[in-house]
């Protein structure tokens, strides 16, 4: 072969590599291109003027506008930790482990997300009574269902999405795909949560809130807000208080202020409670809109 063949040669292959090694990190557009892990520490925030201060206290790595009547909450929907489910070439990336019997890895791969989710500052409730008939764990039985895919938004910055499995599919079976923060990928890349994780309690400790962020520990539990305003917290109310259940509806919720005992961030706000050794009942995420909205 002449030298210059062989030169050229040498020369595609290079570039080829290079492509493929720039495409394993597209979606890493922020903190990941100076060879960081994307952390609590180095993700981006930024909240806007006229924003509730609610979202600057408990929110992170998160951008939060407010917008006439409605605050819009956008993010890359990038895991601020690490996980499996990144890519390999990823800083975030660690080897799969198995949490027990039945674990297993799905074969999707986390990717950059344009997360955008409108709140209605004061929402209007549907004047729904959210009874057993309602909860029923299955697609497409009531016009209140939450839709499919991102519905909310965890603390970090994570999709939530309802607690209904598509068609085929048990939510109880799709435990065994999570990572160590509860949490996988569709196949689209979109990763996301349906039930508590540690993920957003990890915030409330970094932003010096807890000091304890184990599941069913915290003394402070709030996972996130659904799209049409209603809260998702835990074993606690806001204040650390724990939670009167006597008037809790089939998916764990209920409506009262929420303050953290000294501001009240949302008056009479239907809220929800993930805790699930002790509200045996409902361990998910909601499946019916208390309130109007989700466009």
């Amino acid at each position: 072969m002449k030298p210059l063949t062989m030169y050229a040669l040498i020369l595609l292959l290079l570039v080829f590599t290079g492509c493929e090694h720039e495409q394993d990190h597209d979606h890493d557009d922020h903190n990941h291109n100076d060879g960081t892990a994307l952390t609590l520490d180095n993700c981006e925030s930024s909240f806007g003027l006229g924003a509730n201060p609610f979202y600057s206290t408990y929110f992170s790595c998160v951008d939060v506008v407010a917008s006439g009547n409605n605050t819009v909450i956008t993010s890359d929907n990038l895991a601020p930790y690490e996980s499996w489910y990144y890519s390999t070439a990823d800083e975030n990336y660690i080897e799969f482990v198995s949490q027990g019997t039945g674990y297993y890895l799905n074969p999707n791969t986390i990717s950059h997300q344009d997360l955008a989710i409108s709140i209605a500052d004061n929402p209007i409730t549907k004047g729904l009574t959210i009874n057993d008939a309602l909860i029923d764990g299955i697609v497409g039985t009531s016009s209140d269902e939450y839709g499919m895919g991102a519905v909310g938004v965890a603390l970090n910055g994570i999709a939530i999405f309802n607690p209904l499995a598509a068609p085929g599919d048990d939510i109880e079976d799709e435990k065994f795909s999570f990572d160590f923060y509860s949490g996988h990928p569709t196949n689209t890349g979109y990763y996301h949560y349906h039930s508590s994780t540690k993920g957003p309690l990890e915030v409330l400790s970094h932003k010096g809130l807890i000091q304890t962020s184990t599941v069913g520990s915290g003394e402070i539990e709030l996972y996130g807000m659904m799209c049409d305003g209603t809260l998702i917290l835990g074993c606690t109310e806001l204040d650390g208080s724990v939670p009167s259940n006597s008037d809790f509806d089939a998916q764990n919720g209920h409506l009262h202020n929420i303050t953290d005992g000294t501001s009240v961030f949302f008056s009479n706000r239907y809220h929800t409670h993930i805790c699930t050794d002790t509200y045996t009942g409902h361990k998910f995420t909601p499946e019916i809109q208390y309130y109007e909205g989700c466009n």
